[in-house]
């Protein structure tokens, strides 16, 4: 599992703390807002007071200026242990001096699930090679899955797979479940849980949003094909499945960056 980070989140306005701590919330418990703080005074001392390991820092607080975030930012660098800084702003043209700090992401406003899911990952990727020098995958993991028995009966069993095996995650319409196909043409069905809690609960398995229906193990994808004439645009071809999946179009620039860079 992802260890837990604790978050200083810093911006004069509430409703903005408050979007992104919902945000947060739904999509990133492992991210844990400990203090919040409306201007620089405060922000600064939270970092005295709290242990944090990420600020989420708005450049422009207007109580302050223009610059007060950044020139907050210059002093948490300077910390001894300084935390990682993700700039959110409304004002791109802030953006070029902000990326002199080494910020770990830069954000704008209004805030867009997926630019956040993002900038998390990103961080999610960096704190494992930090830590293991490579993104950290358990040799097993446990899945529960539910099956119908030889008595019509239903029954939850445990799988313990190598995470490496799984090539997809898609959701079953008829339930509030899960299936993940394996490497080994098997599929588990009935897995408990959402595809947003598998996209980041091993960030160094590669799982890839490509569509609101499921999640592509990226190492898994041998080749991207239009699919002229129908709804979706684009579908994948993998590895070790002859299963073809669709690519929803808003998610096929970020597979395509995948794809090119090689790894996630």
């Amino acid at each position: 599992m992802v260890a837990t980070q604790r978050v200083l989140l810093v911006d004069d306005e509430y409703l903005a703390r408050d979007e992104l701590k919902d945000i947060l919330r739904r999509r990133h418990p492992d991210f844990e807002p400990v203090a919040e703080a409306a201007n620089a005074r405060e922000a600064w001392a939270a970092l005295q007071r709290e242990q944090i390991g990420g600020v989420f820092l708005d450049i422009h607080i207007q109580t302050e200026g223009e610059r007060a975030g950044l020139d907050l930012a210059y002093a948490i660098n300077n910390l001894p242990a300084a935390p990682w800084i993700v700039f959110i702003t409304g004002h791109p043209q802030t953006a070029v001096e902000a990326h002199r700090l080494h910020p770990a992401h830069y954000l704008l406003k209004p805030l867009d699930d997926a630019k956040v899911d993002e900038a998390l990952s990103w961080i999610r990727r960096q704190a494992a090679r930090a830590v293991f020098g490579a993104d950290p995958l358990p040799q097993r993991i446990k899945i529960r899955h539910r099956i119908v028995n030889r008595f019509d009966e239903r029954e939850t069993h445990v799988e313990y797979v190598d995470p490496r095996e799984i090539v997809f995650i898609a959701k079953n319409n008829a339930a509030n479940s899960l299936r993940i196909q394996l490497s080994n043409g098997t599929a588990l069905d009935g897995v408990y849980g959402a595809l947003k809690e598998w996209e980041h609960k091993y960030p160094g398995l590669g799982l890839l949003q490509i569509h609101r229906s499921h999640l592509v193990n990226i190492r898994q994808v041998r080749s991207l094909r239009p699919r002229p004439g129908e709804n979706e645009v684009y579908k994948v071809a993998l590895k070790d499945s002859a299963h073809e999946l669709a690519v929803g179009p808003e998610y096929l620039e970020t597979l395509r960056q995948k794809m090119e860079v090689g790894l996630l």
